[in-house]
């Protein structure tokens, strides 16, 4: 297994950040990119786990930093 690091923040609530609002339904916590370390076998099988946990049709954006 290998580790593999992830950034993730919210879409919406970064738009929202950037007009000095706050997203009616979305922490503004992810406005800004949070990290994840992901255990897995291969890299599509960790990107497969933080999509699913963190889905790009609710908003988010993942990005593999390693």
């Amino acid at each position: 297994m290998s580790t593999y690091v992830f950034s993730v923040y919210h879409a919406e609530a970064r738009d929202a950040l950037k007009n000095n609002q706050e997203h009616p339904h979305i922490s503004m916590r992810w406005a800004t990119p949070c990290r994840f370390a992901i255990e897995a076998e291969n890299p599509r099988d960790a990107e497969n786990c933080i999509t699913k946990k963190y889905p790009h049709d609710k908003g988010f954006v993942t990005r593999r930093l390693n």
